[in-house]
Order: structure tokens, then sequence, then C-alpha cells
């Protein structure tokens, strides 16, 4: 009876990391908003800088890191054409985003991922604050999207900081730099 036990309990540890698996990161490329509509593009150049994301650890949940939320911003304001380009460092503006927030669900079906960025664009030049927002954005991930529990938390977690990002861009360009 014991063994039966042991066996039983063996069978669903086993069975229970087969459904959850490893964490991994949102993935930049994920991440990255393929068209915006923009109002105004820029002539000037760009850097980014990314702070508040953070590091997943296989054992953990999925997070967003500074990163590669940093190169899906880069990715996605170079395939809009808001700025001439989006360099390393000395651009004539640089866009500063804080990852304030990040609601992820434990588990569920469903996950819907919340966060909220805080964006900040300087003039580099004259030292100015040009644009500045709090950006809100959710996205939700199906059972029917993906069957392992992590994966649906990380397509929720890509999903939210794309239409982030996105929303971002949108309201940069109603700016005209």
């Amino acid at each position: 009876m014991k063994l039966r036990s042991t066996c039983a309990v063996a069978a669903v540890i086993v069975l229970a990391t087969g459904l959850t698996g490893c964490a991994t990161g949102a993935k930049s490329d994920a991440m990255v908003v393929e068209k915006v509509a923009i109002a105004h593009q820029s002539s000037s150049n760009v850097t980014v800088a990314v702070s508040g994301g953070k590091s997943t650890s296989s054992m953990g949940a999925s997070q967003i890191s500074d990163t590669d939320f940093a190169q899906a911003l880069s990715d996605s304001i170079s395939k809009s054409g808001l700025f001439k380009e989006v360099i390393a460092s000395g651009g004539r503006y640089k866009l500063n985003a804080f990852i304030g927030k990040v609601d992820q669900p434990m588990m569920g079906f469903s996950m819907t991922v919340k966060m909220e960025v805080s964006y900040t664009l300087v003039d580099t030049q004259s030292g100015k604050t040009v644009w500045t927002k709090n950006v809100a954005s959710e996205h939700t991930a199906k059972a029917s999207e993906a069957f392992a529990g992590v994966k649906r938390l990380e397509l929720a977690n890509e999903g939210a900081a794309k239409a982030n990002i996105e929303e971002a861009i949108t309201d940069i360009s109603a700016v005209g730099l």
C-alpha cells in the first residue's frame, strides 16, 4: 500500500512538472510592434534606456527584463520610422522607460498581465522634458494559445508589453518633434 501511494505521488510530481515546465522571460522579438500609424516623424536620433524590469529565473514566473524591453522598444521605434534612428548613446533625444508595475496571475486557464510603464522623452540639447506619460496596458493569453501555464504567462507578458510600446510610439508621434 505504501509503495502504491509513493508511486502515485511521484506520478503527480512528474505530471505537474510536465504541465508547468521551466519559465522563460518575455522575448524581445515577440514584443516588437510591426506596424504603427504615426502622426509625425522626427529627423533626429534617439537613445533608449529602460529600468524597472526583472530577470526570469527558471523556477520562477516569466518576467520582462530591461534588456529585452529596451530591444523591443528600440526595434519598434526603428520599424515605425518615428525617429531617424535609434543609437546606443548620445542621441538628440533620450527616451527613458521605467517598468513600474507588472501584475501577473499565479495560475489560470486565461492569464491576463497588466503593466504600467512611465516614459519620459528628454531633449538632450536643452535638457527639457518634451513628453512624459504613464502608459497602462494589458493582454490576456487564453488556454487555447498554449497548454503550459508558464507559456501562457510568457505570451501575456509579451502581449502587454507590445501594446504598451505601441501606445507610447503613437503618443510620441503626436508631439511633432
